[in-house]
């Protein structure tokens, strides 16, 4: 147990904060991972006696850790490669790099992305993970990082080129296939052991369901899917309807669409969370709603595969909690969700005609800290300045030029924040990253061991590159049939 800690003189980013009004100047006591008291104005006082530890913050403000609530961390190794198509297309070049790394480039990568999202005051990502084999090796990369993690490993056994009828000669057909996928059997035994040895680690580490997307589920994997959850008490994470050709396909296989297709498999409720989330129909969305599905809004990523946007008005009309993502970083670029926060809440403005009902940057931050512990289970625990929340926090120092405001407000902070700005980032209380620094592993020894991993990493994807290549053309004009 950590010595009861005090950050003081600084400004507070409380669930009750106007986006407009300043923020209030306060103190946070942390005692064992926890916020045990928060004060404003003369009441800060009353904590220092309780205090082993004092940190004067010098005026910077204080704010909920930011949530990546929807990333793959495979592709923070993969940055500069193919991401000028359509999802369908792109998805055989990710593939094709994906199959290539070595489990020493899954952990550096994993380590790659952890320094970056730390710097840019990120306490919890939950990872989407397609390499099943190599869990354990990245659930140890990512208990290494310090930060909170929610890891839903895949689980899929159907493929594209099936799903959207795209015919491909036999030989390159097995070639983009690859090895064989688990079976419902397999998938059950490796989240069971995963449960027994991840689950609940260090009080950071969560297991859930992973399925890759619905309509990439067999019958015996939807079955494994629900009978899981019931079993192991766990919950799911799953791309839905990110593209057109998907939002065809659904509609042609599944009786009234994929989203009905959950419902009747027993897969919709409260702990379950689905990214992208844009093609659904609006009779889709109510039942997303009427179960209690949070969506993860990824619009960085939606735009830089043309995938569409996603109808955040309707889902906020029906009161759907929202959470934000970065996706892969090979799609959405930086894993910065300052970023995301202010493309998501500008994004959908001209939309939305009543100036009134426009995203707001209460609103955003929400979305980027609630919303995200939402998806992570974690609702009563995590997003909030708050007694009893875990004390994920980030420190945000407003006196740069870029973040110099008028009224230092939510306002300046969401619309001007980004990694420069962050000086502090903690997780259960632990400084993970202060003043510069990475304190939780050695930043330098990942980059250097990333760089002398390049040159493995592109000869080893050589061949499956080729494969894409051949294969990225029978995908041509999906979004258009559709």
């Amino acid at each position: 147990m950590n010595a009861p800690l005090m950050l003081h003189n600084c400004l507070l980013v409380l669930p009750e904060t106007d986006a407009r009004a300043p923020l209030s100047r306060g103190a946070v006591l942390i005692e064992d991972g926890r916020i045990a008291a928060v004060a404003t104005g003369g009441g800060t006082a009353a904590l220092a006696s309780r205090a082993a530890e004092k940190i004067d913050l010098g005026g910077q403000v204080l704010m909920p850790g930011l949530v990546n609530a929807h990333c793959h961390s495979y592709a923070n190794a993969m940055r500069g490669t193919e991401n000028s198509l359509p999802l369908e297309q792109w998805a055989l070049y990710t593939s094709a790099y994906g199959r290539s790394l070595s489990e020493e480039a899954i952990r550096v990568s994993i380590l790659l992305g952890a320094a970056e999202m730390l710097r840019a005051g990120v306490t919890a990502v939950l990872d989407h993970f397609p390499h099943v084999a190599r869990s354990d090796t990245a659930l140890q990369a990512h208990h290494d990082t310090g930060m909170r993690v929610g890891f839903a490993p895949f689980m899929h056994d159907l493929h594209d080129h099936t799903i959207l009828d795209v015919e491909l000669p036999e030989e390159l057909r097995r070639r983009v296939e690859g090895a064989r996928r688990p079976t419902g059997e397999e998938y059950g035994a490796l989240f069971r052991r995963l449960k027994k040895d991840w689950h609940g680690k260090d009080r950071r580490i969560s297991i859930f369901l992973g399925p890759n997307a619905p309509q990439r589920c067999s019958n015996p994997l939807w079955r494994a899917w629900r009978d899981l959850a019931a079993e192991l008490d766990l919950g799911a994470h799953t791309h839905l309807l990110e593209t057109r050709p998907q939002s065809r396909a659904g509609k042609s296989k599944y009786q009234g669409g994929i989203v009905p297709e959950m419902k009747r498999r027993g897969v919709l409720n409260d702990r379950l969370s689905v990214a992208h989330g844009i093609w659904p129909t609006a009779d889709e969305r109510a039942l997303l709603a009427d179960h209690g599905v949070a969506v993860v809004h990824n619009p960085a990523s939606n735009l830089m595969l043309g995938s569409g946007h996603m109808p955040l008005e309707d889902y906020r009309k029906r009161g759907v909690t929202i959470a934000l993502g970065s996706d892969s970083a090979n799609t959405g670029g930086r894993q910065d969700i300052f970023e995301i926060m202010r493309l998501a809440m500008m994004l959908h403005r001209p939309a939305i005609t009543d100036p009134v009902r426009w995203p707001d940057a209460r609103e955003a931050l929400g979305w980027a800290t609630q919303g995200g512990a939402r998806v992570l289970c974690m609702a009563h625990e995590l997003g909030r300045i708050e007694q009893g929340c875990r004390a994920d926090l980030a420190v945000i120092d407003l006196g740069g030029a870029g973040m110099a405001a008028l009224i230092p407000n939510l306002t300046a902070l969401v619309q001007q924040g980004g990694p420069e700005a962050v000086t502090g980032t903690m997780v259960d209380g632990r400084w993970l990253y202060r003043d510069g620094k990475v304190l939780a592993f050695d930043e330098g020894a990942a980059l250097t061991r990333f760089a002398a991993l390049r040159a493995e990493i592109v000869a080893r994807a050589r061949d499956e590159v080729a494969t894409a290549d051949q294969a990225v053309g029978y995908f041509a004009g999906l979004a258009a049939r559709a």
